[in-house]
């Protein structure tokens, strides 16, 4: 319960903050440029701290570090509520929140995977997880959508600093979980390396959607000087290729501390096909998680017009399916192998995302996206806790602290992709529909087009028929041209969007073809098949209510010991910047 709580208010934070982005613009008067500078760096911090706050877990101890992150979490939370302007914003949510998203998120996997026996147990306590994570990104643009429409977006945050306080009180009846001994030292030039890599790559990839992947679409100016200008060389491949540099330089360095000391991870977990496969499958997982929930908003909104919370609730039956199909995911994992479950999984993903696609129409309602949700849902919830499992169970016990930091900060990237690939697929086929079909007009007069096309090019943006209705009556242009124009709009932005969904199904489908050089076999820890059978009767009893006498607490299933996890870019659910 206590590490649910705690991945709940994360998945439901990294979420949240998309719909509020207007109310914060006007609560702290500031610009839209301002909090999406502040949205880009809390992905940055938890995507560049992740696997420094899985190593300082094996050196300060997972269940103190899991307390520092939530105490950090919690201050970050309350500074961002009590906020007067945009600076005391960033460092109370930017990077006081990411830092301790980044010490508390791997503790909380490394947490589950020492305190629960393999197999049944375990994969319960990662389902759980699961479905917590889902359900928090699922509430996260609901929840803060109301409060930032009819309240105050502070709220959102106050509330997290509530659940942080009860955390603190709960992780008391956190069992203690031995300590790694001996105790390594963190190998400082290698956090530096890679967190200075992951965070450059990071930042570039979030650059594609606004400059392009190669040719800039718009110059970088920084401190009044350009730095990469228009037509030239795209920031975006620049920091992705210096960040790859900069992480190839961390891999030379971890060979040679392998050898001359205590390195940040040990490379050779990269060597089992369980742990490399299954990085990638998480990416693969992730990144249509975060296409979906960048794409999917997006076209409710524009295109047909709802507000947060009715976005929020046309894609509850993704939550739903997602919950229901996890809690039953232990119980199939006893009859089919976990590289089965998570193949099924990613394609079952994959075809909901198609099918989501294809409801993606100017005539849609709410209804049509209920087939692609329940279907991806089922997806989500049938891979995760398998893959999960998959990948924290290959390493021995003193690696969980660093399987954790790398597996979520493989979880960030792919959520990092996820919205990146969507949004220059997107601009991509936005520009191309646009142009198109301004030239193919019989409406717009030959003399605008040529200016028209130009400044699609130079400054295309998916916006609703009425911001585009709005736009052209300022400038005087006869009613049959503001007809013309809407309608083009309305066609080359649901097409980009469409566009945009299935590349995420094709390009998820990474995942499903990287699966099958998973192992097959149930990999299983020497000893824990004794384990297994010493405490699977605890797990399979824990369908009564209250708390235990051997320390187990119960809510109709296999949930952890009292206070520690039943049952993630995320983020899940990641969300989106």
């Amino acid at each position: 319960m206590t590490l649910c709580m705690a991945q709940f208010i994360n998945a439901y934070d990294t979420t949240a903050m998309n719909v509020a982005v207007s109310s914060v613009v006007k609560s702290l008067d500031t610009t839209v440029t301002g909090v999406q500078a502040a949205l880009t760096l809390y992905s940055l911090v938890m995507a560049a701290c992740m696997i420094i706050g899985g190593k300082l877990g094996d050196i300060w101890g997972r269940k103190r570090v899991f307390t520092l992150g939530i105490i950090v979490y919690g201050c970050g939370a309350a500074i961002t509520a009590l906020s007067p302007a945009l600076g005391v914003m960033i460092a109370g949510w930017s990077l006081l929140e990411g830092l301790g998203s980044a010490l508390m998120i791997p503790a909380i996997y490394a947490l589950i995977a020492v305190i629960f026996p393999a197999g049944k147990p375990r994969i319960s306590a990662y389902a759980v997880l699961a479905a917590t994570a889902a359900a928090g990104a699922a509430m996260g643009p609901l929840l803060c959508g109301f409060l930032a429409t009819y309240i105050t977006w502070r709220i959102s945050f106050a509330m997290e600093v509530c659940i942080v306080i009860v955390v603190v009180i709960l992780q008391f009846r956190m069992p203690k979980p031995p300590d790694v001994q001996p105790k390594p030292k963190l190998d400082i030039i290698g956090a530096v390396l890679s967190a200075l890599g992951l965070a450059i790559f990071v930042l570039g990839i979030l650059q594609a959607s606004a400059f392009g992947w190669v040719r800039a679409r718009e110059p970088l100016e920084i401190g009044g000087t350009t730095v990469f200008r228009e037509g030239g060389v795209s920031p975006t491949i620049v920091f992705i290729l210096v960040g790859l540099a900069i992480l190839v330089a961390f891999g030379f360095w971890q060979r040679y501390k392998a050898t001359h000391g205590a390195p940040l991870i040990r490379l050779a977990m990269f060597r089992d096909r369980a742990v490399s496969g299954g990085l990638i499958a998480i990416l693969a997982q992730m990144f249509m998680q975060a296409g979906i929930l960048f794409v999917t908003p997006v076209f409710l909104q524009l295109a047909l017009g709802y507000s947060a919370m009715e976005t929020g609730l046309t894609m509850l039956p993704l939550t739903v399916a997602l919950i229901l199909t996890a809690r039953k995911a232990p119980v199939w994992a006893q009859r089919h192998s976990a590289r089965s479950m998570i193949q099924i999984g990613l394609i079952t993903m994959s075809v909901g995302v198609l099918i989501e696609a294809l409801a993606m129409h100017s005539g849609s309602h709410y209804y049509h996206f209920i087939p692609g949700g329940l279907i991806i849902g089922v997806g989500i919830g049938l891979s995760m806790a398998p893959l999960l499992n998959l990948v924290q169970s290959a390493v021995p016990e003193d690696q969980e602290s660093e399987i954790s930091g790398v597996s979520r900060a493989a979880s960030n990237l792919g959520g990092s992709l996820g919205v990146a690939v969507a949004g220059a697929v997107l601009m991509a086929s936005l520009i191309t529909g646009l142009s198109d079909r301004i030239e193919a007009s019989p409406f717009i007069p030959k003399s605008h087009k040529p200016a028209a096309i130009t400044a699609v090019h130079k400054d295309a943006q998916t916006l609703s028929d009425t911001q585009v209705r709005q736009f052209v009556r300022k400038r005087g242009d006869k009613p049959a041209e503001v007809a013309a124009i809407v309608v083009i709009n309305r066609q080359a932005r649901d097409e980009a969007l469409q566009h945009a969904m299935i590349a995420i199904g094709v390009f998820g489908l990474l995942g499903f073809f990287v699966s099958f050089f998973l192992p097959a076999e149930k990999k299983v820890a020497p000893g824990a098949e004794r384990t297994q059978q010493l405490h699977e009767p605890a797990a399979d009893d824990a369908a009564g209510d209250g708390d235990r006498p051997d320390g187990r607490e119960s809510d109709g299933a296999p949930v952890a010991p009292a206070g520690s996890p039943p049952g993630d870019d995320a983020g899940a659910a990641t969300a989106p910047a």
